[in-house]
């Protein structure tokens, strides 16, 4: 079955140059082209559709308007901006409604790579009913403590870079978010962003405080104590997660783009878990009561309760968002590496082994006499590298003494 696209412009002659550059896709794609987002919402009314490709400034209703209303009644949809209106303003005005924002000119085999990459997403989630949770997303929701610590930063005679990132980074949600916003083709890039620093550093201050103010770029959680709680450790734990397995690649002498991945990787690999403890908490307790009570592991207990896991649920989101393939890799298999075809050191094996070792599972024995059964030793052993796992324990520990991280 073809995909339906939906291309929205009010420029007739884009909207021609589209047909004309994208007709290559016709085999795998049925396109429709509306001239307004009135027409947009109206053709969607009638057929449904896999992804909107929207300009943004349009007379009447501009792309983030129309993306907003698309969200609320078609929250299943992928939304992305292509514009070349660059105003700081209306790019912040995006960052809810749109997953991805494209800059004119936009080459064509980009604007298929972006679609078509957001299309394969789909391997990660079954569930329509996930995907339409995932995709409908307008914010991730961030402890209230966490979030008037930021508040708090901004009004700092003594913030800086450094400390603003330092708070981003306290916070699952304000991380992946932050990472999404500035690794957007409007700042044009040539590498992505993979730590808050960099993006701090690249966005700067005052962008960062329009979008915490205005943009409502961060959002509160507004659950009970206890669940924030628990969403306040997460987060700590990811960071320690991240903070290891960036130690293990740098290990094994991987590259800096690598060393960079595998901590992005880590620190997001529970970006799914927020999702379904913030979205579905009672549910959520059942999972937990599944993994201590039956000794379930937490990725079979998710799937028993929702249909997917975690790891699943970030990847989809965290691809939607353009987070680059090793990372929505590493986030997607991190508990199972062997459904990933790669046997080799990577991101994905670097955010393996540690998010196995921060659980306090070794013993220090040999590989042979490793205790539970959450790391796949098997795809160590075929990546050739189980012998290097007291090492990597070795460094657990000494991060673990400095205080890096803590389960």
């Amino acid at each position: 079955m073809k995909s339906r696209i939906l291309f929205v412009d009010d420029e007739i002659k884009i909207l021609q140059g589209l047909r004309r550059m994208l007709r290559e896709m016709r085999g795998k794609w049925e396109m429709v082209f509306a001239e307004s987002g009135a027409k947009a919402l109206e053709a969607m009314e009638k057929a449904s559709f896999d992804v909107v490709v929207s300009d943004m400034r349009m007379p009447g209703m501009d792309g983030a308007q129309l993306l907003t209303e698309v969200r609320k009644r078609h929250p299943q949809v992928i939304r992305i901006i292509l514009s070349g209106f660059a105003k700081e303003e209306s790019v912040l005005r995006t960052v809810g409604p749109a997953h991805q924002y494209l800059a004119k000119p936009c080459d064509h085999r980009d604007l298929i790579d972006t679609v078509e990459r957001t299309l394969s997403l789909r391997k990660f989630l079954d569930s329509e009913d996930l995907r339409s949770l995932v995709a409908g997303l307008q914010t991730l929701p961030t402890p209230s403590a966490v979030y008037l610590e930021l508040l708090d930063e901004f009004n700092s005679p003594h913030a800086s870079a450094v400390s603003l990132a330092e708070k981003i980074s306290l916070d699952v949600a304000m991380a992946a978010q932050t990472l999404k916003l500035t690794n957007s083709a409007y700042f044009g890039l040539p590498t992505k962003v993979t730590s808050p620093l960099e993006a701090v550093q690249l966005l700067g201050f005052d962008t960062i405080r329009a979008l915490v103010l205005v943009a409502g770029f961060f959002s509160q959680f507004r659950g009970d104590a206890e669940t924030a709680l628990t969403m306040e450790r997460l987060s700590r734990r990811c960071l320690g997660v991240g903070a290891l397995a960036k130690a293990i690649a740098e290990a094994e002498n991987l590259d800096t783009l690598v060393t960079d991945q595998a901590c992005c990787a880590g620190v997001l690999s529970h970006v799914g878990t927020l999702v379904l403890i913030a979205r579905w908490p009672a549910r959520f307790k059942k999972v937990v009561s599944l993994v201590e009570d039956d000794g379930l592991a937490i990725t079979e207990a998710e799937r028993r309760v929702f249909g997917a896991n975690h790891a699943e649920l970030g990847a989809y989101l965290l691809g939607l968002w353009g987070f680059v393939d090793p990372i929505v890799e590493a986030v997607a298999y991190h508990h199972e590496p062997r459904r990933c075809c790669c046997r080799r050191v990577n991101a994905l094996l670097a955010l393996h082994a540690a998010q196995y070792l921060t659980r306090g599972d070794w013993d220090g024995q040999d590989s042979g006499e490793l205790v539970g059964s959450s790391l796949d030793q098997e795809y160590l052993r075929e990546a050739g590298v189980i012998e290097r796992l007291p090492a990597w324990a070795e460094i657990y520990r000494s991060l673990e003494q400095k205080g890096t991280v803590n389960d």
